[in-house]
């Protein structure tokens, strides 16, 4: 498979006809991602519709826990409340030769107005004191009941074995017990003596109507063939009807009892895939389950994605004719742009093409239109290119021979070969005549760097000769690049600028200039550094990083930095040429970078 995609790759681009592989290319351009993104969009919807049903779902569901809790919560907070009343110790408690009659109908009046009151605010049908003496409210009374009437049923003997709260279901009472035509749901509690805890001498019973809660659970509409299950362990205790999953709970149930709280699993039952989660349920041990059947869960999403694929295959056929008009007509004018340039490379440069339409190829057509009008123009700006280059060059090697500083030369020259008679006079003439003919070097445009060195500590000297040695000067330099080849005249406008722009602008006119010459791999650093008063950023950037311009004058110092620049950057390229940091009041560093080119 990867082998025949990579012909098909090939073929697509090396390959077949233009016509061909345009079809091809805007196939694969088109149908391609839209496949991906339908791919892309059906997981999404089917992701987002997993999780909103189950959002639903969990919705309902904790709506269904909650008010469960809270029901089945009354009924405990009730018990909790009575359990501690000394009213239902003393009537569970005395006996009737102590107890008059007066005070029996009292208490039994307050035990049933406490009842009420209770039934009333905790929004309960009904609350029973079963006890174990003979007195006649225990006779004609529905609050309170002799134990007698109750000891043979199964949820008395559970209450009476066990030491905590029972919880009960319709399921553990009989039709008709204690005159009641429906069971209910309660919480029984055992009240045993004080003096005794050993000795049960009542029980306590909370009752809600079992069709309020069967209506709570039933009535939650999760979905469709969803099923809810409240569980006592695997019995059920309630169900709401829903066809076909009520019909087999048992094979359910026996899948849901090893499911954690909190969250959705996935379930197998009868060779039929569900989710279910299960919730606790307050203070009882049941466990309200929910399930649902996989199938119905992703029906939407499989109903959308059937929609979603008939688009694709719509869109995908349209894209697919739109792209044949399309690539016919980019081919025609292709091929007729082919056909020119074909012209113009066997020398045919007056050929000119007829622009149709307004997209990039037309633009393009025109383009060529504009470039076949600048051919010679062209050519000829690049002889002129070349002559400028040539003229500024000249013009470089004419601006170094500096009026000022030859005549101030020549004229301390004069003054002291009149005023004194010393070797001074020799060595200034001699420094000045090997300074001149360094700058000429017989027409060469490119030195070596040693002689560029040389050129420079001979103007150096001259100054100093000039200006009674103010310039201390440190050549620190590297004779394993003295033959490395530099364009002429570089260094000394920069020493000038140093000099008379940098340390002869300070108060005591005297400074240090240090010339550090370095190898770096494949290139050449120098650099050239004063302690004079230094340049703010503005001069910095004016001088060394700004545009040169014909209309704009060169910076002061020699013939201008710029014009260093742009010599260097002509002659080597962008990468090389000036750099420079200089801080007001504490000198400027200027680095000359260049290509170690040996001969």
């Amino acid at each position: 498979m990867k082998n025949r995609f990579l012909r098909l790759l090939q073929w697509l681009t090396v390959r077949g006809k233009l016509g061909s592989r345009l079809m091809c290319i805007y196939f694969l351009l088109i149908v391609l991602p839209l496949g991906m993104f339908s791919f892309y969009a059906y997981l999404r919807v089917k992701s987002m519709v997993q999780e909103q049903t189950f959002s639903a779902a969990q919705t309902a569901f904790g709506d269904t826990c909650t008010s469960l809790e809270r029901l089945l919560g009354r009924l405990d907070g009730v018990i909790d409340i009575l359990s501690t009343d000394p009213l239902i110790y003393r009537m569970a408690s005395n006996d009737p030769r102590d107890y008059t009659y007066i005070h029996r109908l009292e208490d039994s009046d307050q035990l049933a107005t406490t009842f009420a009151y209770l039934c009333m605010l905790a929004d309960i049908d009904l609350i029973r004191l079963y006890v174990n003496n003979d007195y006649s409210y225990s006779n004609t009374t529905t609050n309170v009941i002799q134990i007698s009437e109750v000891e043979g049923s199964g949820w008395y003997q559970a209450a009476a074995k066990g030491s905590g709260r029972l919880w009960c279901a319709p399921v553990d009472f009989e039709d008709g017990e204690d005159g009641l035509a429906q069971p209910d749901f309660s919480s029984v509690q055992v009240i045993y003596n004080p003096n005794n805890v050993k000795e049960p001498l009542a029980i306590l019973r909370a009752d809600i109507n079992a069709g309020r809660v069967e209506q709570l659970v039933c009535g939650t509409s999760v979905m469709e063939n969803g099923l809810l299950l409240l569980l006592r362990g695997d019995q059920v205790l309630l169900s709401s009807d829903s066809g076909t999953l009520a019909a087999q709970p048992d094979s359910l149930v026996n899948q849901v009892q090893m499911l954690s709280s909190g969250t959705w699993e996935t379930v197998q039952a009868e060779g039929r895939e569900y989710y279910a989660r299960s919730e606790k349920i307050g203070p009882s041990d049941w466990r309200i389950v929910s399930i649902l059947p996989h199938r119905d869960v992703f029906r939407l999403s499989r109903e959308m994605s059937a929609e979603m694929l008939a688009v694709v295959i719509a869109v995908a056929l349209a894209a697919y004719l739109l792209a044949y008009l399309i690539s016919q007509s980019t081919l025609k004018r292709i091929t007729q742009l082919t056909g020119t340039m074909r012209a113009v490379e066997k020398g045919n440069v007056t050929v000119r093409l007829n622009p149709s339409g307004n997209d990039e190829i037309a633009q393009l057509m025109g383009s060529f239109n504009q470039m076949m009008d600048r051919v010679d123009a062209l050519m000829e700006e690049r002889v002129e290119s070349g002559r400028r280059i040539k003229n500024l060059e000249l013009k470089a090697l004419q601006a170094q021979i500096n009026p000022h500083f030859l005549y101030n030369s020549l004229d301390l020259i004069n003054c002291t070969a009149i005023s004194r008679n010393v070797p001074e006079i020799s060595r200034m003439v001699n420094a000045l005549g090997q300074f001149y003919r360094l700058s000429l070097s017989n027409g060469r445009e490119v030195i070596s760097l040693s002689e560029e060195l040389r050129h420079a500590r001979l103007y150096v000297e001259i100054q100093n000769l000039r200006f009674e040695n103010r310039v201390t000067a440190e050549w620190d330099t590297d004779t394993s690049v003295d033959s490395c080849q530099i364009i002429k005249i570089v260094l000394q406008p920069l020493i000038e600028n140093a000099i008379l722009h940098g340390i002869f602008e300070k108060p005591s006119k005297r400074g240090l200039l240090k010339v550090k010459v370095r190898r770096l791999a494949n290139d050449i650093r120098i650099t050239v550094e004063d302690d004079g008063i230094g340049m703010d950023e503005a001069t910095v950037l004016a001088n060394f990083y700004g545009t040169a311009s014909a209309e704009r004058p060169a910076a002061s110092g020699g013939y201008g930095i710029r014009n260093i620049q742009e010599r260097l950057v002509l002659a080597y390229g962008a990468p090389y040429g000036l750099s420079c940091v200089s801080r007001p009041g504490e000198g400027t560093v200027v680095t000359v970078d260049i290509p170690a080119i040996f001969p």
